[in-house]
């Protein structure tokens, strides 16, 4: 009996996997293989004759073996490749969706995967008959295969290929050409293309499908990524009218068709055929995203009713948290009238329903981000931050929405003009990564911004103390006193105890209530012995550091000590004209007295914090006025200034901008007023000329700030060519004139090198200070920060050299430096004697190797003047300063020194300074092995010396050219270093 059974299951397999056609590939072929020699001669499974019937046996046996062990296996793999595309897929449900939830260029960086696919099915192919079933199958994956990876042409090729060889064809048929979908055909259905498929219950069940009709599918999809909509439409619309085409690609079909309209943005249309699709996902969440895009695609049809339908039903069919918060913003977005209101607040209790629950728990960002997008709806913008703050507080994982959540309450705190929050809000965005917007403009603004909250900082402070020097006597002894005792208490001092603060940690000054945010402040109440369980000592803990250390900012920067200074010096750097950030609330001494020395008690200490007061103002509404071409901020500003301050000497500009900014906002008799005033106070001023005659004060102003221009330009290079007194004298001249607006940053730091070589410390870093401010985004600022940070600690460092008997290079000396040379010692090599072979050989023709791996120059050499060039000999690169003082080519000697440490530190680099005349100098950079290496070291240094290396050194100050030994020698003789230039340009054509 269980012989029997045994035999009934074997025949019904053997029944299964022969019945049908017996010859089922019929046109599929392989010729003209290329074999190893070894097997040249053998004849591979799917070489032998197919016109012929194959046996059962044989096809079972062929069958079997290539369906599990070929294409189970790519297939499986196939699908690992985009599953793990999908899992890594990430949707941002404020845009329209892409169609599919994977691309192509994360399936194209499976590589190794699908040549893997490619490589299975091309051997399932070769090693077996033809006439399996299961060759359609795999020539279908290794269509595949070439599609995600992006290799559209090839996909096309493989799936033309199925179209053509596995077309239905009679025996007679068989080994001829077929034309498909003709008149000429046995059937003669112009309008048939596709393969019939039995549609019987035994077929189905049991019988794989030919591939043919998904290969045309496939094929379809390959036009739309490719872009040819019009062949690709022809092929949808013929396969919609085909009689034969399967029902069970049907679904199929749809998909290709709202594919190919969402690729038109007929969105309408791309919604209406995904619908008929939907059978097509793989999961409840993949159809749930198809419902979100249907919704999104209906919404920007204008069909609102029909959106707000399939935005409910993804939210009723996700397990997304994300998708259902998302949805909900989207019907609120749709909604009008009396009700929007109510829905709102109905979906916002909803919202924060949901982040209540704990399953939502790791999704609560998201929650928020959404909750701060619903109160924008409703234009609370207040409200909107305080969501997004709560976002930020839940997100500890998704790094990209955080700076989006920054970025946003940016942008909120802007728009309602609270300039501290946005400020703060952009310094936490990184405003680098190219997925931001607007980079460019937002760092701008933020710098901006920076200066603005400084300003509005010594403003504050500084009616505070006002304030406070107001009080009676006693009462303001007793006020100072409770403050000294509230900051001690806030740092973790004793009462008695009076630290001295460092760093640039702000303290709270006189009517500061905004203490340090507490991040643990949530724990508080909850007791326990361990130090993060105790609010106190955290808090205390964190005043303390910040005391210390300051605001370190928290980048991946190895040289992190150098950003840090260049951070304290940024914050204790004057700002803009006279303003200076109030040091006032870094007090060194928190103690009674020490906060008392900080009040403007007497006249002079009045003065200088009436001065701030005035200064700010200014430099405010100028802000405002120019940068940020706010009228309303500037108008305040200015008004303060006048009334607080009506004998300043801004009034003039004051009285001009209230004029321009009540005039642009159509307050005619505001402006008359201010235009008055002007006329009666400075009737031969420029700025009346600039209401008047526009035209000819616009004349004026360019003939000014071309003299300008001209001037400093002159001061600037008497700088450079050591005619110090000379550049002295015309700056102190034109600042008169012209006052601190035509200055640029290689100015200001080549006259802080000139005090620092003359030991004038306080204006050397004066001067630097004022390149810091004035222009932040300079190259400049990183080396101005390092000498500052070097200048502060001047003498501590020349103490610390002279204990150690260092003797310091005068800076004005020139210094040959020698290459010392010490010849090895000649080791003698003593070799065994070689035994003698007992059978002499026949002489061998040795055939010497070539190292590939090392390429030498041909020794060619050319002549002329004088000079030779030979490639292969070792060279030299020579930086040549024309009309450069010695104090600047030391400079640019280190600045090289500095470069090549960093870039070359693995070539061993001598840097020497040679005269060549009392104007021309060169700086040599010593050696290059030949003349390949030292061109490619030339260019590269060339490419970023103005930018990086010496930025404050004119274009046409220097050059960089090459030199051997004896071209040296014969150019220090000649002294012509354009006839050598020449040279070179003969000899290296395209390099000089």
């Amino acid at each position: 009996m269980i012989q029997r059974s045994y035999l009934r299951i074997f025949s019904i397999w053997l029944l299964i996997h022969c019945g049908g056609y017996s010859s089922a590939q019929p046109g599929a072929s392989v010729s003209d293989l290329e074999k190893p020699k070894k097997f040249e001669n053998r004849k591979l499974a799917s070489e032998k004759d197919t016109d012929k019937k194959i046996g059962g046996l044989r096809r079972f046996t062929q069958n079997v073996t290539s369906h599990y062990n070929y294409q189970f296996n790519a297939y499986n793999e196939l699908n690992d490749v985009v599953t793990s595309a999908k899992q890594s897929y990430k949707d941002d449900f404020s845009k329209l969706l892409s169609f599919y939830n994977y691309s192509l260029q994360d399936t194209k960086g499976q590589k190794a995967e699908l040549d893997s696919v490619i490589h299975k099915t091309n051997n399932g192919i070769l090693l077996h008959d033809l006439r399996s079933d299961w060759v359609d199958d795999m020539y279908m994956l290794m269509g595949l295969s070439y599609f995600y990876q992006d290799n559209l042409d090839s996909a096309a090729i493989v799936f033309q290929y199925i179209n053509f060889a596995f077309q239905p064809r009679t025996k007679d048929e068989l080994g001829y050409d077929k034309k498909i979908g003709s008149n000429m055909n046995a059937t003669g259905n112009v309008y048939t293309i596709s393969t019939k498929e039995k549609n019987n219950v035994f077929a189905n069940t049991f019988k794989n499908k030919p591939k043919r009709n998904d290969a045309l599918l496939w094929y379809v999809r390959t036009m739309i990524e490719k872009g040819n909509y019009n062949e690709s439409w022809g092929l949808l619309e013929t396969l919609r009218r085909d009689v034969q085409f399967p029902s069970r690609l049907k679904p199929d079909l749809e998909e290709l068709e709202a594919l190919w309209f969402y690729k038109q943005e007929i969105y309408d249309s791309a919604a209406f055929h995904l619908e008929e699709a939907l059978d097509n996902a793989e999961s409840n969440t993949e159809k749930s995203r198809w419902e979100y895009l249907i919704a999104q695609m209906y919404e920007r049809s204008g069909k609102k009713d029909m959106a707000e339908d399939w935005y409910a039903r993804s939210m009723k069919h996700t397990t997304d948290p994300i998708m259902e918060a998302w949805a909900r913003i989207s019907q609120i977005r749709l909604v009008t009238g009396e009700n929007e209101e109510l829905r709102i607040k109905e979906n916002l209790a909803a919202l924060n329903s949901m982040a209540k629950k704990s399953r939502y728990e790791e999704y609560r960002y998201m929650i928020f981000y959404a909750a701060a997008q619903m109160e924008m709806l409703r234009h609370q913008p207040d409200a909107a931050v305080a969501y997004l703050r709560k976002s930020i507080n839940e997100n500890l994982v998704d790094d990209a929405h955080k700076q989006r959540s920054f970025l946003l309450m940016a942008e909120l705190n802007y728009s309602m003009k609270k300039w501290g929050p946005a400020y703060a809000a952009y310094d936490s965005v990184n405003l680098d990564q190219p997925d931001i917007p607007d980079g460019a403009m937002l760092a701008h603004r933020k710098s901006i911004l920076g200066e603005v909250v400084k300003l509005q900082e010594n403003i504050r402070v500084e009616d505070s103390l006002q304030h406070i020097a107001r009080m009676p006597e006693e009462e303001r002894k007793k006020y100072v006193k409770v403050l000294a005792k509230k900051l001690r208490k806030e740092r973790g001092l004793k009462e008695e105890e009076a630290a001295p603060v460092t760093g640039t940690a702000a303290v709270p000054s006189a009517f500061d209530a905004n203490v340090p945010a507490d991040i643990f402040a949530e724990n508080a109440g909850r007791g326990g012995e361990w130090y993060f369980s105790n609010s106190s000592l955290r808090s205390q803990g964190y005043r303390m550091f910040k005391g210390k250390w300051g605001n370190r900012p928290n980048v991946d920067n190895w040289r992190r000590i150098t950003a840090i200074n260049t951070q304290a010096i940024a914050i204790n750097t004057r700002e803009d004209g006279d303003a200076k950030p109030n040091a006032k609330t870094v007090p060194d001494d928190i103690t009674s007295e020490g906060l008392m020395e900080n009040i403007p008690l007497t006249p002079e200490a009045l003065k200088v914090s009436n001065d701030t007061l005035e200064s700010s103002y200014y430099q405010l509404g100028k802000i405002f006025k120019d940068r940020l071409d706010d009228c309303d901020e500037t108008i305040i500003n200015y008004e303060n200034l006048l009334n607080k301050f009506p004998e300043t000497n801004k009034q003039e500009e004051a009285l001009f901008g209230l004029y321009s900014c009540y005039a642009k906002a159509g307050n005619t008799a505001k402006a008359n007023f201010y235009k008055g005033f002007l006329e009666k106070n400075f009737s031969s001023g420029k700025y009346l000329r600039y209401i008047n005659s526009p035209v000819q004060a616009k004349k004026d102003e360019n003939a000014f700030n071309t003299a300008a221009t001209k001037s400093y330009e002159d001061v600037y290079n008497s700088f450079i060519e050591g005619k110090f007194d000379q550049a002295l004298e015309a700056k102190k001249k034109a600042d008169s004139t012209y006052g601190e607006n035509y200055w640029t940053p290689q100015l200001l730091y080549i006259e802080s090198v000139y005090y620092i070589k003359n030991r004038q410390d306080s204006l050397a870093m004066s001067t630097l200070n004022n390149l810091i401010r004035l222009y932040p985004q300079s190259n400049l600022i990183m080396k101005a920060g390092n000498l500052l940070n070097v200048l502060s600690r001047r003498g501590e460092i020349e103490d610390y050299l002279t204990n150690l008997q260092v003797t310091r290079m005068k800076e004005d000396s020139i210094y040959q430096v020698e290459d010392l040379y010490i010849p090895k010692e000649k080791q003698q090599i003593t070799q065994a004697p070689k035994p003698q072979a007992e059978v002499a050989a026949p002489p061998k023709t040795i055939v010497k190797q070539v190292d590939t791996t090392q390429f030498k120059a041909p020794e060619i050499t050319k002549k002329a003047a004088g000079y030779s060039f030979n490639a292969a000999e070792p060279q030299k690169v020579a930086l040549v300063l024309d009309k450069v003082d010695i104090v600047y080519v030391n400079e640019a000697r280190q600045a090289l020194n500095r470069y090549n440490r960093e870039k070359y530190y693995s070539t061993p680099l001598e840097i020497s300074i040679k005269p060549l005349n009392d104007d021309v100098k060169l700086v040599i950079i010593d050696s290059f092995p030949d003349a390949g290496a030292a061109v490619n070291y030339l260019e590269n240094t060339r490419k970023v010396a103005q930018a990086e290396i010496f930025p404050w050194l004119p274009a046409g100050k220097w050059k960089f050219i090459l030199l051997s030994g004896t071209n040296l020698d014969v150019l220090q003789e000649k002294k012509n270093v354009d006839e050598y230039i020449k040279f070179l340009q003969q000899a290296i054509p395209g390099k000089f």
